[in-house]
């Protein structure tokens, strides 16, 4: 099952994101529909008149702001269709026409990047340990939260892979590059299924950040798990010094099993209450 949803106008759009979106029952775009809304600004967003949605909102002569701050054109709330049913139903249309712009912006940003791919760092210095201080998890809790940074990475790799494939005469394996954590969901462990050139399949998750090369990045148990469990087509791509303002990136890759490839140090734990066993 895809992790988009159809309305009833034929629009589509991410799942993950209708259901994200705050309710909401004043204004416009009232009872109208998210997914058309979040369409409208997908179209805006990559037609490449406007760098970002910043710069959209400060041309519109009919700005209607909802109540967590976001713009959109009053006369395109109020041309939406209605819809009643499935995950927007009620659902803010201000907060999905600025998720589709700024998703069409990042569509058209990964064409103008380059990324210097550079050895796999080692760091001889650090123990076998990430400092574990509050510095460390604040960072990585903020690049957790930071959606737009990681599509836009993931996007850069997917056009990449499809790239190089058609590049070597590979069209058939091209036009199966999948960017499955977008089309089915984060439950698969990696974020792109990919090819090599024998057909082989590539299971890619990519990690994107702004900080510098020695900075730690987060994984989850489940991508952990995945690589354990495919360690002949297991790719992370690890993307950093990201700037999409600058055009340009760094990255380096590494394949195979994670447990045997990284420093893991686990900064959160999921507690539960251990059962009295005195009784």
């Amino acid at each position: 099952m895809g992790n988009n949803e159809t309305c009833i106008h034929g629009g589509v759009s991410p799942i993950s994101l209708l259901v994200d979106l705050h309710h909401s029952q004043a204004g416009s775009g009232r009872h109208r529909c998210p997914t058309c809304a979040y369409e409208q600004g997908f179209y805006l967003g990559s037609s490449g008149s406007w760098n970002s949605y910043k710069e959209f909102s400060k041309t519109l002569i009919d700005p209607e702001l909802c109540q967590f701050g976001s713009v959109a054109p009053t006369h395109i709330l109020s041309n939406l269709g209605e819809n009643q049913g499935g995950s927007g139903r009620h659902k803010c249309t201000n907060c999905a026409f600025k998720q589709g712009f700024e998703a069409g912006v990042l569509k058209n940003k990964i064409n103008e990047i380059s990324i210097e791919t550079v050895p796999i760092p080692t760091f001889r210095n650090s123990g076998g340990k990430i400092p574990n201080t509050p510095l460390s998890f604040d960072f990585i809790e903020k690049e957790i939260k930071n959606k737009h940074l990681g599509l836009l990475g993931e996007l850069f790799i997917l056009k990449s892979e499809i790239d190089f494939l058609k590049s070597k005469g590979k069209d058939d394996l091209a036009d199966k590059v999948k960017h499955v954590s977008v089309e089915i969901g984060d439950s698969l462990g990696y974020d792109i299924l990919s090819y090599d050139l024998l057909g082989n399949e590539k299971k890619i998750e990519v990690k994107t950040t702004r900080s510098d090369i020695a900075r730690p990045f987060y994984l989850t148990k489940n991508e952990i798990d995945v690589s354990s469990k495919n360690p002949n087509s297991y790719y992370l791509y690890r993307l950093f010094d990201f700037d999409s303002n600058l055009h340009k990136g760094k990255c380096y890759i590494i394949s195979g099993d994670l447990t045997n490839l990284l420093i893991l140090d686990a900064l959160v734990f999921i507690a539960y209450p251990k059962p009295n066993e005195s009784k």
